[in-house]
């Protein structure tokens, strides 16, 4: 289709001239042909009315006699002048009829007779019409006929007008035919002139286009002094301004290029230099990391077993003093370290189904103590319509806080403390909490409140501070909270007390039938009893259950449920879960519990317990019972769900004491806690679990159970690890390296392993990676848990040892009650050493009584300086009464073990395989450097490290000298650890 718009310029100036002078011919003829046609139809009036005037005159005495008869004589003696068009002649009478008609040759219609008013029209002027069809039109011309001033009659000369009409479409044929010759030579004139105008917009066109793709080219070329030279000059000089800047630009692209490669050379020198530094500061954390934590682990170690020995209460107050050094530096180590991941952008938070009650209830079993020791109150306020199961990272919630309630009981001296958890906003899939942790203590002033969370902020600055700290608490709290996608803030004023609050959402499951995340094959199958006196009570528990595809029994007394058990129990078809109201008829749900767990014949059901207050039995109560978890009636389906098929961890239904020292705390709204008091707060998926985690449908492990792997190729923790789990009551079994520890595995029984990472032969991933495919290939049914024991704490590290298949992940250093906590997520400890452990954590250190005639431990003589006296006293603080014997062991073991690291060393420092070399020399000098630092050798570990990380960088040159050196300080450490053991003997 044509576009005027998108027509080039030559056309667009042909069709203008084409439609402007068409337009003017077409107009022009128009005129003319109107014109032409008036004109000859006035001419042909007139010879008409001339022609009516000769008849008028010729007719006046019939028309004054009315004499029909004279006027037809009258009419058929006119002459028409040789005219043969004239159709009729007519003559009317003074009253308008019609007199006479003579119509020669033709056979037209009569006219009609004219009106009075017609007539009288006619005595002024004449008047005429067209007449007839229009295939033959005709005039009518009338004129009227006086005698002596008054009027007689009309005379009426009708005529045809094909003549007329010839002769026009004569002379517009001609005027046509001129006006079409003067279009096409008006055409051809402006198709001539064109190419004057249009070449040289073209020419312009051309260089433009050719300039605009950066090839600008000669000066367009004329020789016209119109308004399209004057644009060509315009252009021209246009074209010389461009080359200039070009030139220019092109003058300072290249100026621009030489200091930008100047700069990216020294922008890529920085970035090199700044990799650099992020890597030396990675391997110094790494390095520190791993070498402070071996020595706390040793102090942490040694101290605590130093504490359960016989001591006077000075030596007990100096030992407690150190221990709480050491934790307090313990403490900022693991901050400084996680500041320092989150730094590095290293930091990442888990996303796992875990139970929020239990989560609770341990930091609530935690800071009880710390509270009533402060003489302050310390409260929950959880919200009734808080989801149990949540799915987000529970270990950072739990940093978060710990650090907010660790800051309120630190800086509250009286008073009391709140926690408060609230939902914000709840929907199917997510729900939003707000935890509040409100205080009465000194408070934030407004201007501390801007910088509180800023890193290595103190609210109080000053020299002169009652309280520590390391000011990254808060500034770890705020990136973790951040990190989970929440906000967090502070809230009131200085003399209020503070209160800080942060936000975050989590997910939670949804246990409907319809939803993907039920899991059909956890419940189907199992057997319930429900024990309430209410029967609508008992109608929406059993249908509930009906839903999860579970068998379901109902009783309304204690006696009629405890003997449903005991009858399902005799027919082999034992029930799994039994649903206790807390309000019986006889007595309580938590009688009927104990009375349940007391019998072993029907011990092993779990006991959920449904009751109408949050308070109805606390922590130590639903322990003692065997309760397994507590609901608030009416339960929710989530919640229902996940106590039925959340595997219960270690002790669970036990009856044993809580510690003495620990209140119970209080049960929040809904709230199910486990019964063990050191587990901590795990996830509960219905779903697959996690590698390494009881399957819901795992027996649970028996009580005498309690042997354990421990594989660990450092003498001295090989000797403190032993003594901490040898004081946990059970049994251990060792192992030098990964290879004697996967062998142990494959021909003994043990009910956990204790895997120390970097070992020789066989690293402990590499070993537990074995055990694990051991497992698949016998399809063993039950799993064995490896628990991960190392001095590296850096990002990542964990997460390396959970992808290898180990279920837990404990850091150097470590105590005894930190070793039990983590054993007993798995394994199930002895009644004794618990209730030990927890007495020894409630109790005040400053408080045990020195032993009746327990006799102060020896002191070693006097020895060179080449050994480290407080390490060999350390050692023999691990066996009270056996130190010596334990000592000689240890010394004995040194001196035969590291002959055999010096030769392996120096082998690898000459051996040709240099690939290999670097990382052999690294692993034993290591493993060298911490024995010889446990035995006191302190010259020689330090010479150890030296050359452990020469080995890191490649192993320069100066790898060889420096064994020499060790070589000759292990002589010196030799000649002084011989004398200590004839002293010993």
């Amino acid at each position: 289709m044509f576009s005027f718009e998108r027509s080039g310029l030559g056309r667009k100036l042909t069709l203008i001239s084409a439609m402007s002078t068409g337009c003017a011919l077409l107009l022009a003829f128009a005129v003319f042909a109107g014109t032409h046609v008036m004109s000859q139809l006035e001419q042909e009036r007139r010879q008409l009315f001339a022609l009516a005037g000769t008849l008028a005159a010729g007719s006046e005495i019939a028309l004054l006699y009315v004499d029909p008869a004279q006027g037809d004589q009258v009419l058929a003696l006119a002459a028409f002048d040789g005219r043969d068009d004239i159709r009729q002649v007519a003559l009317f009478d003074r009253d308008g009829k019609l007199l006479s008609r003579s119509a020669p040759g033709r056979d037209s219609p009569p006219p009609p007779d004219l009106t009075p008013r017609a007539l009288a029209e006619l005595g002024k002027a004449g008047a005429s019409e067209l007449c007839g069809p229009p295939w033959a039109p005709g005039l009518r011309q009338f004129r009227a006929v006086h005698f002596q001033q008054d009027q007689v009659g009309a005379v009426m000369v009708e005529a045809g007008l094909p003549r007329m009409w010839r002769g026009v479409l004569q002379n517009l044929l001609a005027g046509a035919a001129a006006a079409l010759l003067s279009f096409f030579t008006a055409l051809f004139l402006a198709r001539r002139f064109r190419d004057n105008i249009a070449e040289p917009i073209a020419s312009l066109i051309a260089a433009a286009r050719q300039t605009a793709d950066g090839q600008p080219g000669a000066p367009v070329l004329h020789a016209r002094s119109d308004e399209l030279g004057a644009l060509i000059d315009s252009f021209n000089d246009m074209l010389v301004q461009i080359a200039s800047r070009d030139a220019k630009l092109a003058q300072y692209r290249d100026q621009l290029e030489r200091q930008v490669g100047v700069r990216t050379e020294q922008l890529e020198k920085a970035k090199n230099a700044a990799e650099a530094a992020s890597r030396a500061k990675s391997n110094f954390l790494a390095t520190m990391s791993h070498e402070i934590r071996t020595p706390m682990n040793g102090v942490l170690g040694m101290t605590e077993l130093l504490l359960a020995s016989p001591l006077s209460p000075q030596q007990r107050h100096y030992t407690s003093m150190v221990k709480r050094s050491g934790e307090h530096l313990l403490f900022i180590i693991n901050d400084i370290l996680d500041f320092s991941k989150i730094e590095a952008g290293k930091l990442t938070v888990e996303y796992i189904h875990f139970n929020f009650r239990e989560l609770l209830d341990d930091i609530d079993n935690v800071f009880s103590p710390q509270a009533q020791a402060k003489r302050i109150v310390l409260e929950f306020a959880i919200a009734n319509d808080i989801p149990v199961a949540i799915c987000g990272d529970p270990n950072r919630l739990r940093q978060v806080l710990f650090n907010l309630l660790g800051n309120a009981i630190k800086f509250t001296e009286t008073g009391k403390i709140t926690v408060k958890v609230d939902v914000t906003a709840e929907d199917a899939q997510t729900v939003g909490l707000r935890f509040e942790v409100q205080d009465t203590g000194i408070g934030v002033s407004r201007e501390a409140r801007a910088r509180i969370f800023d890193s290595f902020s103190q609210a109080d600055g000053s020299t002169t501070r009652k309280h520590g700290g390391t000011g990254l608490g808060l500034a770890i709290s705020k990136q973790l909270v951040e990190l989970m996608g929440g906000t967090i803030g502070i809230d009131h004023a200085l003399a209020q007390g503070s209160i800080f609050w942060f936000t975050v959402q989590f997910d939670k499951r949804r246990v409907e039938p319809e939803d993907a995340a039920f899991n059909p094959n956890a419940t189907l199958g199992m057997r319930a009893v429900i024990v309430d006196q209410h029967s609508d009570s008992r109608l929406l528990l059993e249908r509930q259950l009906a839903r999860w595809q579970m068998h379901s029994d109902s009783a309304a007394s204690a006696d009629a449920a405890l003997r449903m058990l005991h009858e399902a129990a005799a027919r082999g078809q034992a029930y799994d879960v039994a649903l206790l109201n807390m309000d019986q008829r006889m007595g309580s749900g938590l009688m009927l519990a104990a009375d349940i767990k007391a019998d072993p014949a029907i011990a092993s059901v779990r006991v959920l317990l449904l009751s109408d207050e949050r308070n109805a039995a606390d922590t130590r109560q639903r322990r003692e019972a065997g309760v397994a978890f507590q609901l608030i009636k009416p339960p929710r389906a989530c919640d229902l769900y996940d106590c039925i098929v959340t595997p219960v961890r270690a002790g669970d239904g036990a009856r044993q004491p809580p510690p003495a020292s620990v209140p119970a705390p209080l049960a929040p709204a809904g709230a199910f806690a486990s019964a063990s008091p050191y587990a901590a707060a795990h996830a509960a998926p219905a779903g697959p679990a996690t590698p390494g985690a009881p399957s819901s449908g795992a027996k649970p492990r028996s009580r005498q159970r309690n042997k354990v792997l421990l594989a660990e190729d450092n003498p001295v923790n090989v000797e403190v690890a032993s003594a901490m789990l040898q004081g946990l009551g059970l049994e251990v079994s060792l192992a030098a390296n990964g290879a004697e520890a996967l062998d142990a595995v494959r021909d003994n029984h043990f009910d956990l392993v204790l895997m120390d990472c970097q070992m020789p032969v066989m690293d402990g991933m590499a070993a537990t990676a074995e055990i694990r495919r051991h497992e698949q290939q016998r399809g063993a049914a039950q799993h064995l848990p490896v628990v991960a024991i190392t001095a590296n704490a850096m990002p990542g590290d964990r997460e390396n040892c959970l992808a290898a298949g180990m279920d837990d992940y404990l850091s150097k250093p470590f105590t005894q009650q930190g070793l039990g906590d983590t054993l007993a997520h798995w394994i199930t400890l002895p009644l004794a050493a618990s209730m030990a452990r927890d007495a020894d954590a409630g109790a005040d250190i400053d408080a045990y009584p020195d032993p009746v005639g327990a006799p102060d431990a020896p002191l070693l003589p006097d020895l060179p300086a080449v050994i480290n006296q407080q390490a060999l006293d350390n050692i023999r603080a691990l066996r009270p009464g056996q130190g010596g014997a334990l000592l000689q062991r240890v010394l004995q073991a040194f001196l035969a073990d590291t002959p055999r690291h010096l030769a392996a060393l120096r082998s690898a420092l000459h051996s040709p395989a240099a690939a290999s070399a670097p990382d052999t020399v690294r692993r034993t000098a290591h493993s060298l450097k911490s024995g010889s630092a446990n035995v006191g050798a302190d010259a020689l570990a330090a010479l150890c490290k030296e050359l452990e990380q020469l080995a890191s960088a490649g192993l320069p040159d100066g790898a060889l000298p420096l064994l020499a050196c060790m070589e000759r300080e292990f002589d010196a450490v030799r000649l002084s650890l011989r004398a200590i053991l004839e002293k010993e003997a």
